[in-house]
């Protein structure tokens, strides 16, 4: 068992481990709106995504062995962590990433600090290959 007492092989990674945007997100690119499916960014960045700091096996088991809400487009709200929902689900704080100065995501994945990931990002993002930046599927 975890610390909240949940079954450990279900809750020992997290769900961003196997999303299928995990690419975007180890380069800091964003998505800035829905339906684009896993075609550009992480959701993490603009549309609120938890899965850096749920702790779940949705992209590992699947649902139905099929997919999962990220590998559908949608971002992961957290719902397998005991702090859910993160906001009380308060306007604005829905498929939204809350920021600090408008620019840091408040919550950050686990260990990370805001100046360590505020320099780490500005490298990932400098560093970024081009299919990072493009829609792979536009012709």
């Amino acid at each position: 068992l975890d610390e909240y007492h949940r079954p450990a092989t279900l809750f020992t990674t997290f769900t961003h481990n196997g999303c299928t945007r995990n690419g975007f997100f180890e380069y800091k690119q964003s998505t800035v709106e829905f339906g684009q499916g896993t075609r550009t960014g992480c959701l993490f960045y603009e549309l609120g995504c938890r899965g850096p700091m749920t702790r779940s096996s949705c992209n590992r088991i699947l649902w139905n062995r099929q997919s999962s809400k990220t590998r559908a487009g949608h971002p992961c709200l957290g719902c397998t962590e005991p702090d859910f929902p993160a906001d009380d689900l308060m306007p604005g704080t829905v498929f939204k990433t809350v920021k600090v100065s408008g620019v840091i995501p408040r919550d950050l994945p686990t260990d990370a600090d805001h100046l360590t990931y505020l320099a780490a990002a500005a490298a990932a993002r400098i560093s970024a290959p081009q299919w990072a930046k493009d829609d792979m599927f536009v012709v």
